[in-house]
Protein backbone atom coordinates (compact mmCIF):
# COMPACT_ATOMS: atom_id res chain seq x y z
CA UNK A 1 0.00 0.00 0.00
CA UNK A 2 1.57 3.55 -0.81
CA UNK A 3 1.73 6.01 1.73
CA UNK A 4 -1.00 8.39 -0.20
CA UNK A 5 -3.49 5.55 0.13
CA UNK A 6 -2.52 4.88 3.29
CA UNK A 7 -3.07 8.30 4.58
CA UNK A 8 -6.50 8.21 2.44
CA UNK A 9 -7.66 5.20 4.45
CA UNK A 10 -6.48 6.85 7.98
CA UNK A 11 -8.60 9.73 7.34
CA UNK A 12 -11.68 7.94 6.03
CA UNK A 13 -11.26 6.20 9.27
CA UNK A 14 -11.24 8.71 11.38
CA UNK A 15 -14.34 10.55 9.05
CA UNK A 16 -16.40 7.41 9.52
CA UNK A 17 -16.00 7.44 13.19
CA UNK A 18 -16.92 10.82 13.75
CA UNK A 19 -20.59 10.87 11.36
CA UNK A 20 -20.52 7.20 12.95
CA UNK A 21 -20.88 9.12 16.53
CA UNK A 22 -22.85 11.86 15.05
CA UNK A 23 -25.55 9.41 14.07
CA UNK A 24 -26.24 7.53 17.05
CA UNK A 25 -25.85 10.46 19.47
CA UNK A 26 -28.53 11.96 17.31
CA UNK A 27 -30.77 8.58 17.67
CA UNK A 28 -29.64 8.54 21.44
CA UNK A 29 -29.89 11.61 22.73
CA UNK A 30 -33.00 12.98 20.11
CA UNK A 31 -35.41 10.08 19.73
CA UNK A 32 -34.44 7.95 22.62
CA UNK A 33 -34.06 9.77 25.74
CA UNK A 34 -37.07 11.98 26.94
CA UNK A 35 -35.30 15.22 27.66
CA UNK A 36 -34.75 15.00 24.03
CA UNK A 37 -38.12 13.89 23.06
CA UNK A 38 -39.35 16.97 24.86
CA UNK A 39 -37.09 19.55 23.38
CA UNK A 40 -37.57 18.22 19.74
CA UNK A 41 -41.67 18.52 20.05
CA UNK A 42 -41.25 22.04 20.82
CA UNK A 43 -39.14 22.34 18.05
CA UNK A 44 -42.08 21.07 16.19
CA UNK A 45 -44.68 23.35 18.34
CA UNK A 46 -42.40 26.38 16.53
CA UNK A 47 -42.62 25.39 12.91
CA UNK A 48 -45.07 26.70 10.56
CA UNK A 49 -46.20 23.28 8.67
CA UNK A 50 -47.07 23.19 5.13
CA UNK A 51 -47.76 20.30 2.53
CA UNK A 52 -46.54 22.63 -0.27
CA UNK A 53 -42.54 24.25 0.83
CA UNK A 54 -40.80 25.69 -1.86
CA UNK A 55 -37.91 24.76 -3.78
CA UNK A 56 -35.39 22.99 -3.40
CA UNK A 57 -37.55 20.58 -0.31
CA UNK A 58 -40.11 19.89 -2.93
CA UNK A 59 -38.07 18.54 -5.35
CA UNK A 60 -37.69 15.26 -4.30
CA UNK A 61 -39.69 12.41 -6.36
CA UNK A 62 -38.28 8.76 -7.51
CA UNK A 63 -38.06 10.31 -11.13
CA UNK A 64 -36.40 13.44 -9.81
CA UNK A 65 -33.40 11.56 -8.10
CA UNK A 66 -33.17 8.86 -10.57
CA UNK A 67 -32.20 11.65 -12.71
CA UNK A 68 -30.12 13.06 -10.47
CA UNK A 69 -28.13 9.74 -10.05
CA UNK A 70 -27.48 9.42 -13.82
CA UNK A 71 -26.25 12.94 -14.32
CA UNK A 72 -23.86 12.79 -11.55
CA UNK A 73 -22.42 9.62 -12.60
CA UNK A 74 -21.83 10.98 -16.14
CA UNK A 75 -20.13 13.77 -14.84
CA UNK A 76 -17.80 11.12 -13.17
CA UNK A 77 -17.60 8.91 -16.02
CA UNK A 78 -15.78 12.01 -17.68
CA UNK A 79 -14.02 13.61 -15.52
CA UNK A 80 -12.89 10.12 -13.26
CA UNK A 81 -13.49 7.06 -15.19
CA UNK A 82 -16.24 4.47 -15.02
CA UNK A 83 -15.15 3.44 -11.58
CA UNK A 84 -15.74 6.88 -9.89
CA UNK A 85 -19.37 6.75 -12.34
CA UNK A 86 -20.15 3.39 -10.37
CA UNK A 87 -19.47 4.48 -6.85
CA UNK A 88 -20.98 7.96 -7.02
CA UNK A 89 -24.30 6.24 -8.39
CA UNK A 90 -24.19 3.17 -6.14
CA UNK A 91 -22.93 4.79 -2.77
CA UNK A 92 -26.99 7.47 -2.83
CA UNK A 93 -28.74 4.63 -3.95
CA UNK A 94 -27.66 2.40 -1.15
CA UNK A 95 -27.91 4.72 1.51
CA UNK A 96 -31.10 6.24 0.56
CA UNK A 97 -32.28 2.53 0.86
CA UNK A 98 -30.71 2.76 3.99
CA UNK A 99 -32.39 4.99 5.69
CA UNK A 100 -35.61 4.10 4.86
CA UNK A 101 -34.67 0.60 6.38
CA UNK A 102 -33.76 1.85 9.38
CA UNK A 103 -36.42 4.52 9.65
CA UNK A 104 -39.57 2.01 9.22
CA UNK A 105 -37.91 -1.40 9.88
CA UNK A 106 -34.43 -1.11 12.23
CA UNK A 107 -35.18 1.91 14.54
CA UNK A 108 -37.81 2.58 16.91
CA UNK A 109 -39.02 5.47 18.90
CA UNK A 110 -39.85 4.72 22.22
CA UNK A 111 -43.23 6.66 23.93
CA UNK A 112 -41.51 7.87 26.31
CA UNK A 113 -42.87 11.47 25.96
CA UNK A 114 -45.21 11.31 23.08
CA UNK A 115 -47.82 8.35 22.29
CA UNK A 116 -48.18 6.49 19.25
CA UNK A 117 -45.20 8.66 17.64
CA UNK A 118 -43.98 7.15 14.68
CA UNK A 119 -40.18 6.93 14.26
CA UNK A 120 -38.82 9.49 11.63
CA UNK A 121 -35.07 8.99 12.26
CA UNK A 122 -33.46 9.72 9.58
CA UNK A 123 -34.59 11.74 7.25
CA UNK A 124 -35.39 10.57 4.10
CA UNK A 125 -35.70 13.68 2.44
CA UNK A 126 -32.52 15.38 4.14
CA UNK A 127 -30.12 11.32 2.94
CA UNK A 128 -31.08 11.96 -0.41
CA UNK A 129 -29.73 15.78 -0.44
CA UNK A 130 -27.17 14.93 1.31
CA UNK A 131 -25.84 11.63 -0.40
CA UNK A 132 -26.74 13.18 -4.14
CA UNK A 133 -24.78 16.16 -3.11
CA UNK A 134 -21.57 14.00 -1.73
CA UNK A 135 -21.47 12.48 -5.41
CA UNK A 136 -21.37 15.26 -7.01
CA UNK A 137 -18.91 16.53 -4.89
CA UNK A 138 -17.02 13.39 -5.53
CA UNK A 139 -17.80 13.59 -9.45
CA UNK A 140 -16.72 16.96 -10.54
CA UNK A 141 -13.31 17.87 -11.64
CA UNK A 142 -10.80 18.70 -9.25
CA UNK A 143 -10.50 22.29 -10.73
CA UNK A 144 -13.95 22.90 -9.61
CA UNK A 145 -14.55 20.50 -5.95
CA UNK A 146 -13.79 23.43 -3.83
CA UNK A 147 -16.53 25.51 -5.28
CA UNK A 148 -18.99 22.81 -5.95
CA UNK A 149 -18.67 21.56 -1.53
CA UNK A 150 -19.35 25.14 -0.97
CA UNK A 151 -22.27 24.76 -3.03
CA UNK A 152 -23.38 21.52 -1.26
CA UNK A 153 -22.86 23.27 1.82
CA UNK A 154 -25.39 25.70 1.27
CA UNK A 155 -27.93 23.21 -0.29
CA UNK A 156 -27.79 20.81 2.44
CA UNK A 157 -27.95 23.54 5.04
CA UNK A 158 -30.95 25.37 2.52
CA UNK A 159 -32.51 22.01 2.95
CA UNK A 160 -32.19 21.08 6.41
CA UNK A 161 -33.70 24.68 7.46
CA UNK A 162 -36.64 23.94 5.51
CA UNK A 163 -37.31 20.40 6.99
CA UNK A 164 -37.60 22.10 10.20
CA UNK A 165 -39.09 25.41 9.00
CA UNK A 166 -41.83 23.84 7.59
CA UNK A 167 -42.34 20.86 10.74
CA UNK A 168 -41.57 18.13 7.98
CA UNK A 169 -38.91 16.41 10.61
CA UNK A 170 -37.39 16.98 14.22
CA UNK A 171 -33.34 17.36 14.51
CA UNK A 172 -32.12 14.53 15.39
CA UNK A 173 -34.01 13.10 11.93
CA UNK A 174 -31.87 16.01 9.92
CA UNK A 175 -28.35 15.19 11.39
CA UNK A 176 -28.75 11.63 10.96
CA UNK A 177 -29.38 11.49 7.60
CA UNK A 178 -26.66 14.00 6.64
CA UNK A 179 -24.33 11.50 8.85
CA UNK A 180 -25.80 8.26 7.21
CA UNK A 181 -24.37 9.74 3.69
CA UNK A 182 -21.69 11.25 4.93
CA UNK A 183 -20.31 7.74 6.63
CA UNK A 184 -21.40 5.90 3.72
CA UNK A 185 -18.85 7.63 1.95
CA UNK A 186 -16.26 7.86 4.08
CA UNK A 187 -16.87 4.18 4.11
CA UNK A 188 -16.19 3.88 0.35
CA UNK A 189 -13.19 5.73 1.16
CA UNK A 190 -11.90 3.42 3.68
CA UNK A 191 -12.49 0.76 1.29
CA UNK A 192 -11.00 2.14 -2.07
CA UNK A 193 -9.75 5.87 -1.76
CA UNK A 194 -10.28 7.87 -4.40
CA UNK A 195 -8.04 10.07 -6.14
CA UNK A 196 -8.27 12.74 -7.91
CA UNK A 197 -6.47 13.88 -11.16
CA UNK A 198 -4.92 17.48 -10.74
CA UNK A 199 -5.00 19.46 -7.90
CA UNK A 200 -8.19 20.89 -6.24
CA UNK A 201 -8.08 24.85 -6.99
CA UNK A 202 -8.23 26.56 -3.31
CA UNK A 203 -8.95 23.28 -1.62
CA UNK A 204 -7.30 24.10 1.33
CA UNK A 205 -9.04 27.86 1.46
CA UNK A 206 -12.19 25.80 1.41
CA UNK A 207 -12.18 23.32 4.22
CA UNK A 208 -10.46 25.62 6.40
CA UNK A 209 -13.66 27.96 5.70
CA UNK A 210 -16.13 25.18 5.60
CA UNK A 211 -14.62 23.78 8.84
CA UNK A 212 -14.80 27.38 10.58
CA UNK A 213 -18.38 28.02 9.35
CA UNK A 214 -19.10 24.19 10.68
CA UNK A 215 -18.28 24.89 14.42
CA UNK A 216 -19.02 28.35 14.56
CA UNK A 217 -22.43 27.38 13.75
CA UNK A 218 -22.89 24.21 15.75
CA UNK A 219 -21.22 26.65 19.10
CA UNK A 220 -23.74 28.86 17.98
CA UNK A 221 -26.46 26.06 18.34
CA UNK A 222 -25.39 24.62 21.25
CA UNK A 223 -25.79 28.02 22.95
CA UNK A 224 -28.88 28.34 21.19
CA UNK A 225 -30.20 25.29 23.18
CA UNK A 226 -28.86 26.62 26.43
CA UNK A 227 -30.98 30.23 26.03
CA UNK A 228 -34.08 28.41 24.92
CA UNK A 229 -33.90 26.23 27.68
CA UNK A 230 -33.68 28.87 30.48
CA UNK A 231 -36.51 31.51 28.87
CA UNK A 232 -38.80 27.87 27.76
CA UNK A 233 -38.67 29.36 24.08
CA UNK A 234 -39.94 26.84 21.03
CA UNK A 235 -38.87 29.49 18.25
CA UNK A 236 -35.24 30.00 19.80
CA UNK A 237 -35.04 25.87 20.40
CA UNK A 238 -36.26 25.52 16.15
CA UNK A 239 -33.27 27.83 15.51
CA UNK A 240 -30.95 26.19 17.63
CA UNK A 241 -31.91 23.26 15.51
CA UNK A 242 -31.33 25.22 12.21
CA UNK A 243 -27.95 26.81 13.24
CA UNK A 244 -26.95 23.03 13.65
CA UNK A 245 -27.87 22.14 10.48
CA UNK A 246 -26.36 24.60 8.96
CA UNK A 247 -23.02 23.33 10.87
CA UNK A 248 -23.20 19.59 10.34
CA UNK A 249 -23.90 20.99 6.41
CA UNK A 250 -20.41 22.45 6.56
CA UNK A 251 -18.67 19.88 8.04
CA UNK A 252 -20.10 17.15 5.97
CA UNK A 253 -19.42 19.27 2.37
CA UNK A 254 -15.27 19.78 4.32
CA UNK A 255 -15.62 15.94 4.59
CA UNK A 256 -16.69 14.90 0.99
CA UNK A 257 -13.56 17.81 -0.43
CA UNK A 258 -11.40 16.06 1.90
CA UNK A 259 -11.83 12.61 1.21
CA UNK A 260 -11.87 13.13 -2.90
CA UNK A 261 -8.67 15.76 -3.20
CA UNK A 262 -6.12 12.68 -2.65
CA UNK A 263 -3.70 13.32 -5.82
CA UNK A 264 -3.18 10.37 -7.96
Amino acid sequence: MSGSAASGRRRATWFLIFWAVVGVASYVLGVRNVVGQRAEESVLDAAEFTFTPPPPLNLVSIPTVAIALVVVGIIAWVSHGFRRALVVTAIPALSILAAQLLKLRLLTRPELFELDAANTFPSGHMTVFAAITAALIWAVPSRVRAFVSIGGAALIAAVGWQLLAYGWHRPSDVYGGIALAVAAFALAALIYPPTSRGATVLGSSTSVGLAIVGWVTVAAAVVLVGVAVAAENSALMLSAGEFGGVGAAALAARTMLLLGSRRA
